[in-house]
């Protein structure tokens, strides 16, 4: 337990390290600002040398601001060190070389030397200057291109936004309800006509196959079960319907099946119906709310009194 405790401890120390050390570092860089400021130059070359020297600079721009400080600090000391200033305002220049010095707050011969040190480095700062601003282009395009990519992302939430809701209908249909008499196969395959028109003939021979077999069962005679002469030819034409109309109830059968069979579709896609919200509700109270009758006051009996003594 110990053991962890103090591993978890020098984790935190060494993960903290970094960040109290740029702190240390930035503040040096400010008292050696305002060393420069308050004109103590030498003091402020002396600790900003420090700094370079050990080189711990996790920022490049604090990094880039040390070495300008130190640079100025050094034209402007008594004796002036102009060989050191050059390399100081070297390292400004070797990282980004369009950095400008303001005239508004650095004395012009500062600016002067710093722009002829710029110009004898600039065979050296021309690639650098291009590949800065390569980098800044392709920075600007993605910049640019998320840019766009929100837009577009959130033209899209708008336009999804305005969308009507809409409910997609499907019917699914099973195949085996073709094989069926009676013209189901057709109903279902949505030939309305056509199912009707099979389902019609089929009862109607149907009806009258099953009909002429019950007749010609009717005409047997109850003891013997045969025919009499007359009963005979009739249920010879009988037998002629029954057979027929068998026939004819299992060819349009047949024929209906194969029918929806080739025109069977699993399923059908019908019109895209548009959900509408409900409307707000109408304001509660009646829509023919009676007349207010005006409060009857009550009329006021006339008080009489009387006064003796009246002149």
């Amino acid at each position: 337990m110990n053991l962890a405790i103090l591993a978890l401890s020098t984790s935190v120390l060494f993960a903290q390290a970094p960040s109290q050390a740029d702190d240390d570092l930035a503040e040096q860089v400010r008292l050696a600002k305002r060393d420069v400021d308050s004109g103590e130059y030498a003091k402020a070359s002396q600790r900003l040398a420090q700094l370079v020297e050990a080189g711990h600079f996790q920022s490049q721009d604090l990094r880039s601001e040390a070495y300008r400080l130190l640079g100025i600090s050094l034209i402007l000391q008594q004796p002036p060190r102009p060989e050191e200033a050059k390399n100081a305002f070297r390292e400004v220049l070797l990282v980004d070389p369009d950095t400008e010095l303001d005239p508004f707050y650095v004395p012009q011969r500062v600016v002067d030397f710093f722009d002829q040190e710029k110009k004898e480095l600039e065979p050296q700062l021309a690639p650098i200057r291009a590949q800065k601003r390569a980098e800044r282009d392709v920075r600007r395009k993605q910049l640019e291109a998320e840019a766009a990519k929100r837009r577009e992302e959130e033209q899209q939430r708008r336009i999804r936004s305005l969308q009507p809701n809409v409910e997609r209908r499907v019917i699914q249909r099973e195949f085996w309800v073709s094989l069926l008499p009676f013209g189901l196969g057709q109903l279902q395959n949505g030939d309305r006509s056509l199912g009707y028109t099979l389902a019609t003939l089929q009862v109607a021979f149907g009806a009258a196959s099953a009909g002429s077999a019950l007749l010609i069962e009717g005409l047997r005679d109850n003891t013997t079960q045969k025919f009499g002469q007359t009963e005979y030819r009739i249920a010879t034409k009988l037998e002629i319907v029954k057979w027929v109309g068998a026939a004819a109830f299992y060819g349009l059968w047949a024929g209906g099946a194969v029918d929806a069979a080739i025109h069977f579709k699993p399923e059908t896609q019908l019109q895209d119906k548009l959900l509408v919200p409900p409307a707000p509700g109408a304001p509660t109270g009646s829509l023919h709310p009676e007349e207010r009758r005006a409060p009857r006051h009550a009329k006021a009996e006339p008080i009489t009194a009387s006064y003796e003594g009246a002149p």
